[in-house]
């Protein structure tokens, strides 16, 4: 068989699990991104390594790296897959565009939209996205505001709601304090060495420690942030222990920006949700933003 042959012969399926590996470089991600398991992103990307005799991706304890064809094969491979969207998009899709407004808190739109947002726009060239980020809007109705991403239990009556993640809160922090001897220490003194980054508005701290059966006092000292995304960047410039819930900090854990010393962790039976009007509902432009969303945090299509 030549080598046009067996190119021509491989399923687009194969093409799209490689492309999200390259883009996530994390098996899990790219698996959560085309609604498929893990194995099944493998399994695609070992048949294409077999067809073009050539390994794409160096495995280790961080995740994936291309390798030298990888990296060739990820340019072209994402190239034909963006020109056939675009094709495809223009068929299918409405030709006059329509505009979004996403309101979410600042950290979730930080750390988990913003590091995603040019998948959506390349999927989606017809809707013309604005993150509102500024106000909060206890009901929708009337708001400027066609989708909001909120944290609670899901109690919004009302409104269409749709949960994206059930959380746990646990502590996080640079790499560097959690090495060496420090990771002998027993969590009490591991604490008391370190400065502990509060959120202002709740006191995740001293939860946590009652829950962990630990002395009170060491959930008091420490700075407090307004904003949990403050909190989180002071952690991983190596200032101390922050305490945040597992979606903020997932890429940062995956990466390897900041590592989890403690398995114990919070639950409230609280977590992110979508939340909007009826009449937002049916727009095409909340639904694709819906799917898109929940794609990437693994939930559950409703």
């Amino acid at each position: 068989m030549s080598s046009a042959q067996g190119t021509a012969a491989l399923p687009l399926s194969a093409l799209r699990a490689f492309d999200a590996a390259a883009r996530h470089l994390n098996m899990a991600r790219a698996a959560a991104e085309l609604g498929v398991t893990q194995g099944a992103v493998s399994r695609q990307i070992g048949a294409l390594e077999d067809r073009l005799r050539e390994t794409l991706f160096l495995r280790g304890p961080r995740g994936l790296k291309l390798t030298e064809a990888g990296d060739l094969l990820a340019d072209y491979v994402r190239r034909g897959l963006e020109q056939l969207e675009t094709g495809m998009l223009r068929i299918d899709q409405p030709r006059s565009r329509a505009t979004l407004v996403v309101n979410a808190e600042r950290t979730f739109a930080m750390r988990v939209l913003a590091p995603r947002i040019s998948d959506f726009v390349r999927a989606h060239p017809w809707i013309e996205l604005r993150l509102d980020t500024h106000r909060y809007f206890a009901q929708l109705h009337g708001a400027d505001v066609d989708v909001a991403i909120r944290t609670g239990t899901g109690d919004w009556p009302g409104h269409v709601v749709r949960p994206l993640t059930a959380e746990e809160m646990f502590p996080v922090c640079a790499p560097a304090l959690w090495s060496g001897p420090a990771r002998d220490l027993p969590p009490a003194d591991f604490l008391a060495r370190n400065t502990l980054l509060h959120y202002a508005e709740r006191p995740h701290w001293a939860a946590w420690v009652a829950q962990a059966g630990l002395d009170p006092a060491l959930a008091q000292p420490g700075p407090r942030f307004g904003e949990t995304a403050l909190a989180l960047a002071a952690a991983e410039a190596g200032q101390g222990l922050a305490i945040a819930w597992g979606v903020l900090v997932a890429d940062a854990l995956a990466e390897g920006r900041l590592v989890r010393p403690f398995a114990q962790a919070l639950s409230d039976g609280t977590g992110y949700h979508l939340v909007m009007t009826e009449n937002a509902a049916r727009r095409p432009a909340v639904q694709a933003f819906a799917a898109w969303i929940t794609g990437c945090l693994g939930a559950e299509p409703s």
